[in-house]
């Protein structure tokens, strides 16, 4: 029975588990009207089983503008973790929306749905998001977070009107796991049982889903894998920049450099901005429970969308 269990537990490690279909199906919106009308129509399907705080937001001033741009929130959060920077950008005349990834915010639920999470419809909603953005402005901004920056390198590969993409501590390799596990994990992590940990919920935040799934998990890792693997093939037609924290503890910062160095290969703007070590910041380097060192980093950011130098002590490596 033991021996049994581990041949089988060693198949699972070495079967590949394969991301699906990650690839761009677009259809970009031209005008506003038809952009407004996609985004009623994502949000309707989308949103009404979003938990209090977690729905798409939508910020519009009732017209194309010059920029619009696109918000990917992280594993586990919701599109509340980008709301004050919504906010930010929207006042400084940008449209903006920030999509509900699957199976995240879900009212009476909890991390454990985050178990039925797959790539393919990962990047669908990214796709979506861009054609709705593609009619809100004349240039398309993406900018995500964790999940949501792989997401963002999903989209400046496979959307050639990305015009600049901000991608901030990309979900590539988890952190502390040595790189040659990083397949066998996720394989195992895919094709076993699904395991969920809850963590304390916050009753001021029913949006967030404290814990984890480990085939979520796996489902973002894969994602990652595959969107690293498309780097050579599927150069960016706008600019990346990516934007890494010294501090984080989550994720690799590795993977983010050797994107960068393919790219430049092929004369893609690409640049890498660090968060110092001395601000002690957490991996979620947007929302308010990252810290009062936090507020410094979406006014960077806002630099950064707007194709400004950010402030010195953001420094390029």
């Amino acid at each position: 029975m033991w021996r049994g269990t581990m041949v089988a537990i060693g198949f699972a490690a070495i079967i590949p588990a394969r991301a699906g279909d990650v690839h761009s199906h677009a259809h970009p919106t031209h005008a506003f009207d038809d952009a407004i009308a996609r985004a009623n129509t994502m949000i309707a399907l989308s949103d009404s089983d979003a938990a209090d705080g977690g729905a798409t937001i939508l910020r519009t001033h009732g017209a194309r503008t010059a920029r619009a741009v696109v918000l990917l929130h992280g594993f586990s959060d919701s599109p509340r973790q980008f709301a004050s920077l919504a906010d930010s950008l929207f006042a400084d005349g940008d449209n903006v929306i920030v999509p509900r990834l699957p199976h995240h915010a879900l009212r009476h639920r909890d991390a454990r749905a985050l178990a039925a999470l797959t790539p393919s419809e990962l990047c669908r909603v990214a796709d979506e998001s861009i054609d709705v953005a593609a009619g809100l402005g004349d240039s398309v901004i993406v900018i995500g977070l964790s999940l949501g920056g792989t997401l963002a390198v999903w989209a400046a590969e496979h959307r050639p009107e990305v015009r600049r993409a901000i991608v901030i501590a990309p979900a590539f390799e988890v952190a502390h796991v040595p790189s040659m596990l990083e397949k066998p994990l996720v394989n195992l992590g895919a094709h076993l049982p699904n395991i969920s940990r809850r963590l304390a919920s916050d009753t001021l935040r029913p949006d967030r889903d404290p814990g984890f799934a480990t085939h979520g998990l796996a489902a973002v890792l894969r994602l990652g894998m595959a969107v690293r693997g498309d780097a050579r093939d599927l150069t960016p037609k706008g600019e990346v920049l990516f934007v890494i924290n010294d501090h984080d503890r989550t994720v690799k910062e590795g993977p983010v450099f050797d994107i960068a160095s393919v790219w430049r290969r092929f004369a893609v703007p690409v640049s890498v901005y660090v968060l110092p070590d001395s601000l002690g910041l957490p991996h979620n380097v947007i929302d308010p429970i990252g810290g009062s060192a936090s507020r410094l980093v979406p006014p960077a950011l806002l630099n950064l969308a707007r194709g400004q130098e950010p402030p010195r002590w953001l420094a390029r490596r």
